[in-house]
């Protein structure tokens, strides 16, 4: 809710100073009116809001409607890679892999299973045409439903797995955290975060991702009850 109640402030701004500076600053406002579109979208969790297709790509209208917003998320990305001195990806365990996203991972994947989180890129041509590539778009510093989260982990193919968002911290962090717990890697939430920050220190948590995950532990308990 933090995440929303920023942007939706943010976007509030934009659209303020756009509207009175006028001429050039009019593309603050369709910035700020993409800030608050998002903003709504992180309260009612629609994490299809930029189209993204199974394929890895965003459709035409997402391109021209978040124009701006889009543009700002790719110069960011660029920025941070830029400056960063985060290793691209890091090995968590033999079987599975965490990472930021990647402009390409060379001539052939050595993954079964290659996991894209982001829902607000397009991922590079190379890696979405892969056998291995699956999207399963998911709102910056959001989560999935818990049941839709399980779905996917108990659906990945046998062997090694590299699961990446943008930065390869928080969606990240809560899948691969999953794929922990289930492969047995991990006994407990906090076990497997430690694994996951000891091969990548920047992954983070938030108060929505811990959730999800608190709530998938409690529906693996279910399951194996039943």
């Amino acid at each position: 809710m933090k995440q929303a109640i920023l942007l939706i402030i943010l976007g509030i701004a934009g659209l303020a100073i756009g509207g009175v500076k006028g001429g050039g600053f009019l593309m603050l406002s369709w910035l700020g009116v993409n800030f608050v579109v998002l903003g709504i979208a992180h309260v009612f969790q629609w994490h299809g809001l930029f189209g993204k297709r199974h394929d890895g790509t965003l459709p035409w209208w997402s391109w021209l409607l978040f124009a701006p917003l889009l543009l700002y998320s790719h110069a960011v990305w660029y920025l941070l890679i830029l400056v960063s001195r985060e290793a691209s990806f890091n090995e968590v365990t033999g079987d599975l892999t965490v990472g930021r996203r990647l402009l390409s991972v060379g001539a052939s994947s050595p993954f079964e299973n290659y996991i894209d989180l982001t829902a607000e890129f397009q991922e590079p041509k190379a890696l979405r045409r892969a056998a291995e590539y699956q999207c399963l778009p998911v709102l910056d510093a959001s989560a999935p439903s818990p049941e839709i989260l399980r779905r996917w982990v108990l659906g990945l193919r046998p062997g090694r797995t590299f699961v990446h968002c943008a930065q390869g911290h928080g969606r990240t962090g809560l899948f691969a955290l999953a794929v922990l717990l289930e492969s047995g890697a991990a006994g407990t939430l906090e076990e497997g975060l430690a694994l996951l920050r000891k091969a990548r220190p920047g992954i983070r948590l938030n108060d929505a991702q811990r959730r999800c995950l608190e709530a998938y532990v409690k529906l693996r308990a279910g399951e194996s009850a039943s």
